[in-house]
């Protein structure tokens, strides 16, 4: 029997080890990282729109059973936009912050509201602002992520559900992704979504991965995981999530965690072989056609290895995780290892 484990998103999560998310967050940020791993701080991640879609399609074509346990339906029709949004996700942010114990707020709202007001960027007076937010459907909105976030779900409108639904049924329907979308398990087949492996190495660091699908065809012994992205750009993947949002390290981490159960002789898995991963890409607006992005070994020894692009270097996981090892073991956070090795002198140009 094929398996992988089993656990909710939140039990997941709540697992003490590395990810290909955590992973990107050191390379991006190495100060989220401490805050967010090292101290256990809760850290809100600002989540785009496309990033919010692409969850919710994710849940509603794989797993539409969790819909409930990651996300609660606001009386909303849509939610707030530009910089009204602005403005609520900053009221939120302070508010949280004189938040104590008990959950009760030490400051006042006009002290929070004029904090908010300022971090937006609004032209407009204070007072204006406030007379647009009193009473409406962003103030409703600002209640209800306060309410929820505490506990783990994501406010998402009926409009933005209703774009999620029309997403998945393109994806059901599109020729490009139907047969990969639609594959269900039989004697030839098996098809595991959101499948998780915990425990396996890279470099003597252990990991974890929850991978969104993974196909595994017994008549050729293969194994092909594909990971769902929605985007605003889906023909500029490349540079624009691949290698912005660093999805190199995913790929190379879901093809090492797979590669990791056909290892053992006594594994069902034994003498299969893990394909690249590749990249089911659709458009968070419904409008443009999903690609499939496909990988090749050169690309998965680039991701390990590093690599640069148009002048600019990208790091591969195997210096990562060096360059996290030596922060953990010497618990050293606010410089990267080469400046604190060559210490703290930089070439101009590197």
């Amino acid at each position: 029997m094929i398996q992988g484990k089993s656990k909710t998103e939140a039990n997941y999560r709540a697992v003490y080890l590395d990810s290909s998310s955590s992973l990107k967050d050191f390379a991006l940020d190495r100060k989220k990282y401490y805050k967010k791993y090292v101290l256990n701080e809760v850290v809100d991640d600002e989540e785009s729109k496309a990033a919010t879609t692409g969850r919710v399609v994710e849940t509603l074509l794989m797993e539409p059973y969790e819909f409930d346990n990651r996300f609660f339906m606001s009386s909303c029709i849509s939610s707030p936009t530009g910089l009204m949004l602005s403005f609520v996700e900053a009221l939120y942010k302070y508010s949280m912050e004189a938040t104590d114990e008990n959950g009760n707020i030490m400051r006042t709202f006009e002290e929070i509201s004029k904090d908010a007001y300022t971090e937006s960027g609004f032209k407009i007076k204070y007072d204006a602002v406030i007379s647009k937010f009193a009473g409406s459907d962003a103030e409703i909105y600002y209640n209800e992520i306060r309410q929820v976030r505490s506990k783990g779900l994501t406010v998402v409108t009926t409009e933005e559900v209703a774009s999620a639904e029309r997403i998945v049924e393109a994806l059901r329907t599109n020729p490009v992704t139907a047969e990969v979308v639609n594959l269900v398990d039989s004697i030839r087949w098996t098809v595991k979504n959101q499948m998780q492996i915990e425990g396996y190495s890279v470099d003597g660091h252990l990991f974890k991965s929850m991978m969104d699908k993974v196909i595994i065809d017994h008549e050729q012994k293969t194994i092909q995981v594909y990971d769902l992205k929605c985007t605003w750009s889906v023909e500029n993947f490349y540079s624009e999530y691949y290698l912005y949002r660093r999805a190199y390290i995913q790929a190379y981490l879901y093809y090492v965690a797979m590669d990791s159960l056909t290892i053992s002789e006594s594994s069902d898995l034994s003498g299969y072989t893990v394909l690249p991963p590749r990249f089911i890409v659709c458009d968070s607006t419904n409008y443009y056609n999903p690609l499939i992005y496909t990988l090749s070994e050169e690309d998965l020894k680039e991701a390990y290895e590093g690599f640069e692009h148009k002048g600019r270097t990208y790091p591969g996981v195997k210096e990562l995780i060096k360059d996290l090892n030596w922060a953990i073991n010497n618990n050293v956070w606010n410089i990267s290892r080469k400046n604190y090795i060559n210490n703290g002198l930089v070439n101009l140009k590197d």
